[in-house]
């Protein structure tokens, strides 16, 4: 009884003019959308390939590191799946750079284009979420009270129909109708990157794409199961639909802003570029404080008066006295180095403290949203995701206190300042024998399987989940 009412809800939703014209429309613009992210995803794999060439021949061509530079540098390579699901592949920075005063962010990997940025981006998740979840609204407002208007509804159940088995075959029937739709701008997805020169159709690749494909089904039944829970629930098709457009609206259009707004209001945290000019502006008086010292044992050690208009600073005399000054370098260093490690850790944490609660918050309010959970699950499985942005973010701070125990606290280049009421002269030079690149760190670039996609993943598909559920049993 349920199949009969599934595939006549079927053959009336696959030839109806609203279906045609909507799935038509996904179905088209799919090229479209892989075309405009294979286009971004070469662009950003050409820059890719120049940085690390540069990185590359400068690092044959010194062999050792000074105290910061390309050499350095952490690349991030650009993920394929953006060429689907771009979510903030683009909106990272190509590279970070490492130095005493910490990381410093290179550019975005995708420049701003005013009226494409304006307007927002296309990709598959949006054609998904968007145009396809509109489809399960106009496919399921009239399901049950359309039937209601037109008395076929009392027809039906002058038979021996049970009410959950009528519903449970509108719910089949809606689901299979949209479940392929999706699967034909899935595979045409998969064939338009194959087109455009990337490989998506194998290995790990091809098992996420299925997962994201799971991961919009469940979305769009979610939906569906809205739409016919507001239909039963409605006295005529007019009203089911002016309801479940207000609710795409909302949930679709404002929710998404509006938490993130509300999120940044009750929890302001600074932007990364303020919190990092602050730890350079705080590391530079600290290394100035560090060469003053410097300067003033000098000139302690070699007798010369701290205000005589004649003395300069010499590197011979440096070289002279170099055992002494050694000895009242290494307190003078250690004091630098764990003030540095206090003042910029506190900078760092209370950085990271607010940004992680108002991520917390923002994500908290848009989990009262279907198609916003569903951007940020799908995002997750696709490496796209916040939590592919916070493994980097995790990894560059790793490597960023390696360098430091290795290079920054001990740094090869001693400096020496001398204030005076005339200015202030500077004087630097190697100390000791700068390391080899070779001996350095490398750079552990996070490598997240199948398996990290999922988890991050998992309770974005719990809550598609549950609500599919509510709206199926309500």
């Amino acid at each position: 009884m349920i199949w009969t009412i599934a595939r006549r809800e079927l053959m009336e939703q696959l030839t109806s003019l609203r279906f045609l014209i909507v799935a038509l429309l996904a179905i088209g613009l799919t090229p479209l959308t892989v075309y405009v992210g294979s286009r971004d995803y070469a662009n950003r794999l050409a820059d890719y390939s120049r940085l690390a060439a540069e990185k590359q021949k400068l690092a044959a061509a010194t062999k050792t590191v000074s105290r910061a530079g390309p050499v350095l540098r952490a690349l991030r390579a650009p993920e394929p799946l953006s060429v689907l699901v771009r979510g903030l592949d683009g909106a990272l920075p190509e590279y970070w750079d490492f130095s005493e005063g910490g990381v410093v962010e290179g550019p975005l990997a995708t420049r701003p284009q005013r009226l494409l940025d304006i307007l927002g981006q296309l990709d598959l998740e949006f054609l998904v979420r968007v145009v396809l979840g509109l489809l399960a609204i106009l496919l399921a407002f009239d399901a049950v009270a359309g039937e209601k208007e037109l008395g076929t509804l009392r027809a039906v159940f002058s038979q021996p129909v049970p009410r959950a088995a009528f519903l449970a075959g509108k719910l089949l029937g809606g689901s299979v109708t949209l479940w392929f739709a999706l699967a034909v701008a899935v595979l045409l997805a998969l064939l338009s990157a194959q087109l455009f020169g990337i490989n998506l159709a194998g290995g790990e690749a091809l098992r996420k794409v299925l997962l994201m494909a799971a991961g919009s089904a469940a979305y769009l039944i979610s939906v569906y199961a809205l739409g016919l829970l507001v239909s039963a629930l409605s006295a005529s098709q007019k009203t089911a639909l002016v309801v479940l457009l207000v609710i795409w609206v909302v949930t679709v259009l404002a929710m998404p802003p509006l938490a993130t707004l509300v999120a940044q209001a009750v929890v302001p945290a600074p932007p990364p570029q303020a919190t990092e000019q602050k730890k350079q502006a705080l590391n530079a008086d600290l290394k100035r404080e560090m060469d003053t010292a410097m300067g003033a044992a000098l000139l302690e050690i070699t007798s010369q008066p701290m205000d005589s208009p004649q003395f300069r600073l010499s590197w011979r005399d440096v070289e002279k006295h170099k055992a002494e000054l050694e000895a009242r370098a290494k307190p003078l260093r250690r004091a630098y180095a764990s003030k540095r490690r206090q003042f910029l850790g506190e900078v760092d944490r209370e950085a990271e403290r607010l940004a992680a609660r108002q991520n917390r918050l923002a994500r908290v309010l848009m989990m009262l949203s279907a198609p916003a959970t569903f951007a940020g699950a799908v995002t997750d499985l696709a490496g796209t995701g916040d939590g592919q942005r916070e493994a980097w973010l995790a990894a560059v701070r790793r490597h960023q206190g390696e360098l430091d125990a290795v290079l920054f606290e001990d740094p090869p280049i001693m400096s020496f300042a001398r204030i005076t009421p005339t200015g202030t002269s500077m004087m630097s030079g190697n100390w000791g024998r700068e390391p080899r690149l070779s001996e350095l760190p490398p750079f552990s670039p996070p490598r997240p399987g199948v398996d990290e996609a999922v988890a991050d993943a998992l309770p974005g598909l719990g809550l598609l989940a549950a609500y599919a559920g509510v709206f199926i049993a309500g």
